[in-house]
């Protein structure tokens, strides 16, 4: 299995520099690995594997952490990988449950292959990856700002699985309020949501909560939406 991870994360990084080159030191989405990077149906022979299983196996170590190639940035979803990696009868493809989790590349492991050569990033701070003088942040670091204007009018209580859901006072003056359940966790990252009013972005990876992302591809698709707009699949209702 060692080398199939290995040779997994060598192909992840070819594609990378041969097509997202700001990927080597920024962040991309776990999604995007298996749809765009290295899908199963055109990189199968260069990881070395025979069947979708065996890919779905291999990605979902790699996402766990197994060879310290990858660094998932929610640590409720990489503890939730985990624990199904390491139970009697894993489900290999629930790494597609976290579709919109950001991961990043472990730079210790890219002098491990070809050289170790990096790209530098963008000078100006685009979001698409870091400066030579920036370093890494955690998922904990990470808080929308407080000036933001899209801030008021909007309270929180409710469960998970009806987050998102928009309701209107009856006074038309107020902006309508985002409900949402005490406990509830952020779609995205899977970080629990502090009990505070006026909760409109997840103050550990930054996304807006009143989005969901699609189970399949990661976008982001309207609470009211039934079908993902980029890959049409039924999102969850």
């Amino acid at each position: 299995m060692s080398d199939v991870l290995s040779r997994f994360h060598q192909t992840l990084v070819d594609e990378i520099r041969a097509n997202r080159p700001e990927y080597l030191r920024g962040p991309f989405t776990v999604a995007e690995i298996y749809q765009n990077l290295v899908p199963y149906g055109s990189h199968r022979d260069r990881i070395g594997v025979e069947m979708n299983g065996d890919y779905e196996d291999a990605l979902l170590r790699l996402l766990a952490g197994e060879g310290d190639y990858l660094e998932v940035e929610s640590p409720p979803a990489l503890r939730e990988l985990r624990e199904e990696l390491q139970s009697a009868n894993p489900n290999t493809g629930v790494y597609r449950e976290f579709a919109a989790v950001d991961v990043r590349l472990n730079q210790s492991r890219l002098h491990d292959v070809d050289g170790g050569a990096t790209y530098a990033g963008p000078t100006s701070g685009d979001g698409h990856g870091l400066r030579g003088d920036e370093t890494l942040l955690s998922v904990g670091d990470l808080a929308p700002s407080g000036d933001d204007p899209h801030a008021a009018g909007q309270v929180v209580s409710g469960d998970p699985a009806d987050a998102g859901t928009m309701v209107t006072d009856a006074d038309t003056s107020q902006a309508p309020r985002l409900v949402v359940d005490d406990g509830a966790a952020c779609r995205w990252c899977r970080a629990e949501f502090p009990d505070r009013a006026n909760l409109n972005y997840c103050p550990f990876c930054g996304t807006d909560v009143k989005v969901i992302p699609c189970s399949k591809c990661g976008e982001e698709l309207d609470p009211a939406w039934r079908f993902c707009i980029a890959c049409g699949t039924e999102a969850a209702g």
